[in-house]
């Protein structure tokens, strides 16, 4: 292949390509951008708090002439960072157990009716 036949070929390609309207959406995948916007915002929480507590650490080694604090302000750092990844996004949606006892009831009704046909029978 040529570089002027791949030129063509990847011309040709823009141009079929449909342009997103301005009412339309940049991006389809909508759930999809969402849990990897999660996931960058957890990652994001712990490494910027190895980093700050590493920071703090180290600035302590420096004016103290210690060589303690830095692993210590590592480790603090990432321990905060699980705890308030926990505690921010470690919720439980209401919905899920409503939806879940309204099922339990169910099946509970189900069974009743179906054990008292037993009795009835006997």
């Amino acid at each position: 292949m040529t570089p002027a036949i791949i030129t063509a070929s990847v011309c040709h390609a823009m141009k079929e390509r449909p342009k997103a309207g301005i009412d339309q959406p940049k991006s389809q995948g909508g759930e999809r951008s969402d849990g990897m916007d999660l996931g960058l915002r957890v990652l994001s929480y712990l490494i910027s708090g190895v980093l700050l507590y590493g920071l703090l650490g180290w600035l302590g080694d420096h004016y103290f002439g210690t060589k303690f604090l830095l692993p210590i302000g590592i480790v603090a750092g990432a321990a905060f960072g699980v705890y308030v990844i926990i505690r921010r996004f470690g919720r439980v949606d209401d919905a899920t157990p409503v939806t879940g006892a309204k099922d339990r009831s169910n099946q509970a009704a189900a069974t009743g009716g179906t054990r008292e046909a037993e009795r009835g029978e006997r």
